[in-house]
């Protein structure tokens, strides 16, 4: 084999190497370009197996959802929880009652006449929610009565017992701002209700009282120190 063969031999692995190399180099630096922005996203964004949750819708509850009155100046107290902002309160019918703001979260209303009424409470990012005001003829012939009617709690006092009369047993309790007390009963004596007041809050609550029928009724509990 002649010197130039021998040479041709040795360089032609070099050159191929040597093209090789710069061909990957080429589409290497070409894919590190990210035109559609692709690689960008993944590196800000790593993949998770963890399932993401939406947050929880902002709605509003208010309490008691309806009540009976039977007299004129009756006060009848309503606690709104959820939402977003501040509190607006209105009436259907400004004739048959006043509604007056009671704290951050309550409002009062007081009876003008015994008639029906709607309360409407809403905040500042358009959520609302409403309770009704009915009388003894537009609830139905059966009535549910709520003993006491109101409750105070001072002075260190942080229990109350309440017992429902008429409607259909068994009977749910529920407390309409468990921040400021919570309600038990047993559901073989569900007609008997249990207030256990948180310790060191202060306020107005709503115990709200339900029958099979779904009638319903409520009792105030005032605590102060």
């Amino acid at each position: 084999m002649n010197t130039k063969l021998k040479w041709t031999c040795c360089l032609l692995p070099c050159l191929l190497g040597a093209m090789a190399f710069v061909i990957l180099a080429g589409c290497e630096g070409s894919s590190n370009q990210d035109v559609s922005g692709a690689e960008q996203y993944f590196n800000n964004n790593p993949y998770s197996s963890v399932p993401r949750t939406e947050s929880d819708a902002q709605t509003l509850e208010l309490a008691p959802p309806s009540y009976v009155v039977s007299f004129v100046n009756q006060e009848v107290v309503f606690t709104v929880a959820g939402g977003a902002g501040d509190y607006h309160w209105y009436l259907s019918h400004q004739g048959n009652g006043a509604i007056n703001s009671h704290g951050a979260n309550q409002a009062v209303y007081i009876v003008k006449q015994v008639a029906d009424n709607s309360i409407t409470v809403q905040d500042d990012a358009g959520h609302y929610a409403v309770s009704y005001i009915m009388t003894s003829s537009s609830s139905g012939a059966v009535v549910l009565v709520v003993s006491p009617s109101s409750v105070s709690l001072s002075g260190g006092q942080l229990q109350a017992s309440f017992t429902v009369n008429g409607g259909t047993a068994p009977y749910i309790w529920t407390s309409g701002n468990v921040r400021l007390g919570t309600v038990s009963y047993s559901a073989g004596t569900s007609y008997v209700a249990a207030y256990i007041a948180v310790s060191g809050a202060y306020g107005q609550n709503v115990v709200t009282v339900k029958d099979a029928e779904g009638r319903l009724a409520s009792a105030t509990v005032t605590q102060s120190q």
